[in-house]
């Protein structure tokens, strides 16, 4: 009987880099996945560290799995709140802003949000914002748009985001400075008028700014969504605006007409399944999902749709009382809703409708 635990043809073709490559590329995109296999030999760890293959399988996956949520904590940095188990789950120390300039006070830093891999935070004391990618610790520095000054008082709100253009990959990167990026910058001033302005990285310059009539009121932090090439912020009293960063171009959208949504944002702005754009109501205990859709004369409008969540059937409901059920984040990619309640947060996959504990407290949080 033969010892040895594979037979000559299987030690050829595992000899075989192009076989190798395709098998590799079929791994599941866990963090642990690519390490673990690249401690079987140099041959291999050749193999899965080389840029080429890494964009290959970031592009063949498009999802990766979500590692956690930065929620942001008032006069300290963001802090990472880890979702995956052993030996998949990322320390929240992995996560933390470094601090390399005497600028980076924590205390002057707002936390925008994250999205394609890639974080911002901004300080406006500054005039500075900064692009940060948590997996490998690069940061790019821009200075604010001309135009956009913080003195006196003039900026009544800001808002910034960040994507990736590189559409050949999917948005999905393993190094996302390694690709181009946009950011938009969403301004008002005094009541008077509405300013966006778009940031290329590749050409490193600054567009012309683009200015509406005063509208109401963003709100400062929260729901924001990326759908094709329009960022989309939630207005205070329930409607949107659409900033389109192709055509340069503002759009005020209503809030649907059978829509009740108070002051104090519960509600979300979602990606739909159709890559439309989409808004979760909660209301006592019940989200109502409505969807922007063209209905049989051709005409946009929001329709409420027949998926409708009751929170009862959650095990959060049944600690806690229910008018501190909170939505305060949101995943585009993976379509997660996260709620704060007065025992901590709860993670709602919105697709699958499970719901899981991820944060445990005894006050709600802000929103992300």
């Amino acid at each position: 009987m033969n010892s040895c635990p594979f037979s000559p043809a299987s030690a050829t073709l595992l000899d075989d880099e192009d076989l190798l490559r395709e098998i590799f590329l079929r791994l599941h995109p866990i963090p642990s996945s690519l390490p673990r296999a690249s401690l079987v030999c140099k041959s291999w760890r050749r193999i899965l560290s080389d840029h080429r293959f890494l964009r290959r399988f970031y592009k063949h996956h498009q999802k990766p799995p979500l590692l956690g949520f930065f929620e942001k904590k008032h006069g300290g940095p963001p802090i990472l709140t880890p979702l995956l188990d052993p030996p998949d789950r990322i320390p929240a120390a992995r996560f933390t802003l470094p601090q390399k300039r005497s600028s980076y006070n924590y205390k002057r830093w707002h936390f925008m949000g994250c999205r394609h891999g890639l974080a911002v935070l901004v300080n406006s004391p500054w005039h500075k914002i900064v692009i940060w990618d948590p997996l490998t610790s690069q940061q790019k520095c821009v200075r604010f748009p001309p135009g956009l000054h913080h003195d006196n008082g003039v900026i009544w709100f800001w808002h910034v985001a960040v994507m990736c253009v590189d559409a050949e990959d999917g948005h999905v990167h393993g190094d996302c400075f390694s690709s181009p990026f946009k950011l938009v910058v969403v301004w008002g001033v005094q009541q008077m008028q509405v300013s966006a302005c778009v940031y290329e990285s590749a050409s490193g310059v600054w567009g012309d700014i683009v200015s509406i009539a005063s509208i109401d009121m963003l709100y400062q932090t929260g729901s924001r969504v990326l759908v094709r090439n329009a960022i989309y912020w939630l207005l205070r009293e329930g409607g949107v605006v659409a900033f389109d960063f192709e055509r340069h171009s503002f759009a005020v959208i209503e809030k649907p007409a059978d829509a009740h949504i108070p002051v104090y944002r519960p509600a979300q702005l979602l990606r739909t399944d159709h890559g439309g754009l989409g808004l979760a109501v909660l209301s006592e205990l019940t989200i109502k999902l409505w969807e922007r859709k063209s209905n049989c004369d051709g005409v946009v409008k929001w329709l409420l749709l027949q998926k409708t969540i009751n929170l009862d059937l959650f095990p959060c409901t049944m600690q806690t009382n229910r008018h501190m059920v909170l939505i305060v984040g949101y995943d585009e990619e993976s379509n997660v809703i996260v709620l704060s309640t007065t025992i901590g947060n709860f993670m709602l996959q919105l697709d699958s409708m499970q719901i899981r504990h991820i944060v445990k407290r005894d006050t709600p949080s802000d929103p992300y």
